[in-house]
């Protein structure tokens, strides 16, 4: 599970590029950086929902400065999992950079995450059922579209009072099968380096990142997998 740290509103900034250039980009984090207290190192899972159209995925796509995401997100290796899983149903909205995040932590058996395809009644009976606790208003067409996995170290840089995290391995393993063809899982050839923090830009050492080789800008993992799953490429 990620500590809970961050306030409603939270600007990011995220520096992408090859995978090669992990290794750098680590050294960089780790000399500016403390590793995060709790939970340092571990894989985050998400299955992402979208309308039957693929509204969610097209905002993003098409740049749209309003966007909206919804999406199912725990922690560790499908095998490792409890038979109850600790999960957050997240609403994320988003207007430029600044978001407003709805966070409601969910008691979810494993077989829902895990074993369950995407295509089952049970999914939409789950969305439907958190409705009425959730803060944001979510469209009641949504359904699971497809799972994203990737591995995650956290920092946390007490000069700037950023939140700093590298994700790699970033993959889609899983797919709603009632709107995208099977295919072999998708896998990115990709790494990024986030920051979050109250005040809309990296810290001045985050340049040296830049100079290893990412670009400063946005990079959605939904987009970008959901980009090759549509395009039926790997």
């Amino acid at each position: 599970m990620l500590p809970s740290q961050e306030s409603k509103y939270v600007n990011e900034r995220k520096f992408s590029g090859p995978a090669f250039a992990r290794p750098l980009v680590t050294a960089i984090v780790e000399a500016a950086c403390a590793p995060d207290a709790e939970f340092p190192e571990g894989v985050v899972n998400s299955i992402y929902f979208d309308t039957p159209n693929f509204s969610s995925y097209r905002e993003k796509a098409n740049g749209d400065n309003l966007k909206t995401k919804v999406r199912l997100r725990w922690y560790g290796e499908d095998d490792a999992l409890p038979a109850t899983v600790t999960a957050f149903l997240e609403v994320k909205g988003r207007v430029g950079a600044a978001r407003d995040k709805a966070r409601v932590r969910l008691d979810v058996p494993r077989e829902l995450v895990a074993e369950t395809p995407f295509e089952s009644p049970a999914f939409q009976a789950f969305l439907l059922a958190q409705l009425p606790v959730l803060p944001v208003p979510t469209p009641l067409s949504w359904r699971p579209v497809c799972r994203i996995a990737y591995s995650r170290r956290r920092y946390w840089d007490a000069r700037s009072a950023s939140r700093v995290s590298i994700d790699w391995d970033i993959r889609a393993d899983c797919v709603n099968r009632a709107f995208i063809a099977p295919t072999s899982p998708v896998r990115l050839n990709a790494m990024v380096c986030e920051f979050k923090n109250q005040f809309g830009a990296p810290p001045n050492w985050a340049e040296a990142i830049r100079a290893a080789g990412l670009a400063y800008g946005s990079f959605s993992k939904y987009g970008e997998c959901m980009a090759r799953l549509l395009q039926g490429e790997n």
